[in-house]
Formats: C-alpha cells, sequence, structure tokens
C-alpha cells in the first residue's frame, strides 16, 4: 500500500480525495479478508502503473520530509543539550562568586572602619545587581527549534486548503413533503418536556418515516 501516496493536493476536490481515500480503505478490507483478492490486485497494479509519476515524486517528497524532521529533531536535542549545559555552567559559576563574596565581606567586616550595617547594605546592593546579571546570562541561549541550525535539508512545502462549506439538499427521487405537511404529521406526536429543553422537536419524529415512505417513487415514473 505504500503506493498509495498521494496526497489532498493531488486532488483537484475534496471529494475526490475522499473517495480516494475509501477506495485505500476497500483494498485494505478485501485483503485482510480475502475478499476479491486477485481482482483487487490487478486494481492495485493498474493504479501503480496510471499514477507511476506521481508516486515516484511523493515518495521523493516524503523522502526529504523524514530527512527534514530527523535533522529537525536532532538540532534541538543539540540545543537542548547546550542550554543544559550553559545553565549548569551558570549555577557553578554563581556558587564560586558567592562563596568569593561571603569571604569578601566577612574581611571587610574584620577589617574595615566603616559600620557593619553600612557594610551590609552595600553587600546587599551588589548582591541584587549580580542576581540581574547571573538571571541574564542563563536567557543568552533563546528556547526553542532554530531553523538555520538544520544544514542541506529544505523543508517539504505543502498547499492549504480552506475548506468551503457547501449546503446541498439531498436527492429522495420522490415527491417533495412541505413543511406544513410535516407540521401537520407532527400534532399528534407527544414529547415530555425533558426532551424540548434538548431541543428535540415533535417534526423530528416524522420527518424520516416521511421521507423514507415517498423516497425513490419516481424510479418507478
Amino acid at each position: 500500500m505504500k503506493d498509495y501516496n498521494k496526497t489532498e493536493e493531488d486532488f483537484e476536490s475534496l471529494r475526490q480525495y475522499n473517495d480516494y481515500l475509501e477506495e485505500i480503505e476497500e483494498i485494505v478490507f478485501n485483503f485482510a479478508n480475502n475478499v476479491d483478492v486477485e481482482e483487487t490486485k490487478n486494481r492495485v497494479e493498474v493504479y501503480r502503473k496510471e499514477n507511476f509519476k506521481i508516486i515516484q515524486k511523493n515518495r521523493s517528497a516524503q523522502s526529504r520530509q523524514e530527512a527534514y524532521m530527523k535533522e529537525k529533531r536532532l538540532a534541538e536535542e543539540k540545543e537542548s543539550e547546550e542550554r543544559r549545559l550553559h545553565e549548569k555552567n551558570c549555577e557553578i559559576q554563581d556558587e564560586l562568586e558567592k562563596a568569593e563574596r561571603k569571604k569578601k565581606l566577612l574581611d571587610q567586616i574584620a577589617n574595615s572602619d566603616r559600620p557593619a550595617d553600612e557594610i551590609l547594605l552595600l553587600h546587599k546592593e551588589e548582591q541584587t545587581e549580580l542576581s540581574k546579571r547571573s538571571l541574564h546570562s542563563k536567557s543568552d541561549i533563546n528556547s526553542g527549534f532554530r531553523i538555520s541550525m538544520i544544514k542541506n535539508v529544505s523543508a517539504v512545502t505543502t498547499k492549504v486548503f480552506v475548506y468551503k462549506y457547501e449546503d446541498k439538499t439531498p436527492d429522495n427521487f420522490g415527491p417533495k413533503v412541505s413543511e406544513d405537511k410535516i407540521a401537520s404529521y407532527a400534532e399528534d406526536v407527544k414529547i415530555n418536556d425533558v426532551s424540548l429543553t434538548a431541543g428535540f422537536l415533535q417534526e423530528y419524529a416524522v420527518r424520516r418515516p416521511v421521507d423514507e415512505a415517498y423516497s425513490g417513487l419516481f424510479i418507478f415514473h
């Protein structure tokens, strides 16, 4: 089934693409349940011959996409490891600086003529400034995947389809029943308050049976 690699952009409409997916499901079902196996094999072979160029094109695109995703994953892992090492080094440096500042503070208190309160205040201000610088240093490596880390592999672009709703009235090949007629049929239908609260209407109980009753009458006209 690897030859059934068409994507939505290979079709002119969403309906055609959905029919293609249904065809794949039918083929898988036939092979899984031994239904018309030889006929299904011939069907697959005809598809392979008729769509050879598209199959090869999509295989190439899939290979490029797989290579891109592999490079992307490796780049993200490398970036994550670099960030971890950077943060670890920052923590080690912070501990060394903290020990040095503590030693300096004790020396100043022991040997300086200045009041201890003043020395402690200056030490606190210095500590606040160093904390800001440490935080900034830890954020030097930006988080998030960087596309520039991927070499020699280009991403596969995919055409984006915007779904447009189309209101279609089904043809039951029979006479159309007016809303007034449906309403008259529904007059004798009794439903409880709970159903009404849930949004169920009396017309729902008769619309489908009436549609089924009239369906297909024009086929024998």
